[in-house]
């Protein structure tokens, strides 16, 4: 296992694209995605990538996982809880309160390593939200560093 680099961006989209969770996802963006994460692992045969995992996180409050991925031939090795015992301990999540995740398919894998339901989770009843852009919705980057308040 080991940190990934801008050096294995493509290897990672090759991994990564056609997976249910990135539908609609386009090469570049997953490319992007994981050259912006803040911790990204992974594990290699040889010099081929086989597995990966990637997170975003405030370093405090909330981390975000995503792109667990491990090539079929190596499914059923434990590569997918290795990496996220090794992502989890990742000093950009380390301190994180909540972690998120998103999965139809691998419940059993997370809850083994603490991860439950987020209505089991919640102290109050609540609706998670989302806000979906497209590449075209964008916005332009801001002209100012920061926004000012009219009086």
């Amino acid at each position: 296992m080991c940190a990934l680099g801008a050096e294995d961006a493509e290897a990672a989209a090759d991994l990564i694209e056609g997976q249910y969770w990135n539908e609609g996802v386009s090469r570049r963006d997953l490319i992007r995605g994981c050259l912006a994460s803040q911790a990204w692992v992974g594990v290699r045969e040889g010099t081929q990538l086989v597995a990966m995992a990637r997170a975003l996180s405030d370093g405090v409050r909330s981390a975000w996982i995503g792109d667990v991925a491990v090539t079929p031939r190596w499914r059923g090795r434990g590569l997918a809880t290795a990496l996220m015992k090794l992502v989890l301990d990742h000093p950009a999540l380390r301190h994180a309160q909540r972690v998120w995740l998103a999965t139809r398919d691998a419940q059993k894998l997370y809850e083994k390593l603490g991860f439950v339901d987020v209505q089991e989770a919640s102290a109050y009843p609540r609706t998670d939200m989302v806000l979906k852009r497209s590449a075209s919705q964008e916005s332009p980057p801001s002209r100012s560093p920061c926004f000012r308040a009219s009086t």
